[in-house]
């Protein structure tokens, strides 16, 4: 004769181990609670938004390019204000030595000193986003858009000139054309989609 297995044991394996009723549960039911509907987070998993979707880990390509293009953009403009910088202290120099033009001089040299704080800012408007992209949020994003449209509006403009002189240089129109480009994907890559979705990632 066969007797009914223990209360809590499976009645096809009487010799599995009896599951501990839940508190206030009734005598041999499991503690176990019903799994969670998919798309949830299930217990001792980290929440994250848009339904346990994981959080972007590598920047994407878009993001890596317009920070190269960032980084050269404001080492050339700090070259560009210590060039003017060298040429203002050497016309200085130059002119001290010619008796009546000292003035020219001194006025060579102080344009020279603007070049170089312009130069020096446009150069900062560019690195230093650049340099926070690993951990920049949404403003860093505007300042890259905002430091390539300024950017792209002095060579927008020396190619409107050279279109509007009839003895340009081709090669200056060339070098114009090439920096708008530059400028113009700057802006183009880190207004994408995908370039949101870096700066608006979680962040712990």
């Amino acid at each position: 004769m066969s007797y009914p297995p223990p209360p809590g044991q499976s009645p096809h394996n009487p010799y599995s181990a009896p599951q501990q009723p839940q508190q206030g549960a009734p005598y041999g039911y499991p503690q176990q609670g019903a799994p969670a509907p998919y798309g949830y987070p299930q217990a001792g998993m980290p929440a994250y938004p848009g339904g346990g979707m994981q959080p972007t880990v590598s920047m994407p390509g878009v993001v890596v390019t317009a920070r190269v293009l960032l980084f050269i953009a404001g080492s050339l403009w700090a070259l560009f204000g210590v060039i003017l910088l060298i040429g203002g202290v050497a016309a200085n120099d130059a002119l001290d030595d010619i008796p009546g033009v000292g003035a020219a001089g001194g006025a060579a040299l102080g344009v020279a000193l603007f070049g170089l704080l312009i130069g020096g800012g446009l150069a900062a408007l560019h690195i230093v986003p650049a340099s926070m992209f690993g951990r920049g949020r949404t403003g860093t994003r505007v300042t890259a858009i905002i430091a390539g449209s300024v950017n792209a509006l002095i060579p927008l403009l020396s190619f409107i000139g050279s279109l509007a002189s009839s003895d340009s240089a081709a090669g200056s129109l060339i070098l114009a054309v090439l920096w708008l480009a530059t400028a113009v994907l700057t802006i183009a890559f880190c207004s994408m989609s995908a370039a949101g979705q870096w700066f608006n990632r979680p962040q712990y």
